[in-house]
């Protein structure tokens, strides 16, 4: 449809997710400053004591440019991503409006912890499950 911004989803398609870790430069100083720091807390007489030697990254990798390869190539997250669909009023300042619904995309609503504005501090599962409730009052009522 011609001006529409109608886009077809099919089931089969696969997302295309890039969290961008260690895309900005505070990611990638933070990165390396907080390797740096546990190099050098180790090396304390304490843990020496029941330290045998550093496996990874290892004794290899000692640059800063070498530790950030090492990290694009091994990291990943262990938190649920949240924030990742922000909530707000227009296309141009979130992804989804107060309704769950994704801007510029009829029909297709984000119900997950992607809405959240921040990572939750117990299990997710509760805020996850109060989330799914509402939006189905919300889908619901559109009808």
């Amino acid at each position: 449809m011609r001006g529409s911004s109608l886009i077809a989803l099919s089931s089969a398609d696969k997302p295309a997710i890039n969290p961008n870790f260690l895309s900005t430069e505070q990611d990638v100083t933070e990165a390396i400053a907080g390797s740096r720091l546990m190099r050098h807390i180790v090396q304390s007489p304490a843990l020496q004591q029941v330290i045998i030697e550093e496996t990874i990254p290892g004794k290899q990798v000692q640059s800063d440019e070498e530790m950030l390869e090492f990290f694009r190539a091994n990291s990943g997250s262990i938190y649920h991503l949240c924030g990742t669909c922000v909530m707000g009023k227009t296309e141009a300042d979130s992804v989804v409006d107060s309704q769950l619904r994704v801007h510029g995309v009829q029909g297709l609503r984000v119900v997950d912890a992607s809405v959240f504005p921040n990572v939750t501090s117990g299990n997710i599962n509760a805020p996850v499950m109060m989330l799914a409730e509402r939006a189905a009052e919300l889908i619901l009522q559109s009808k």
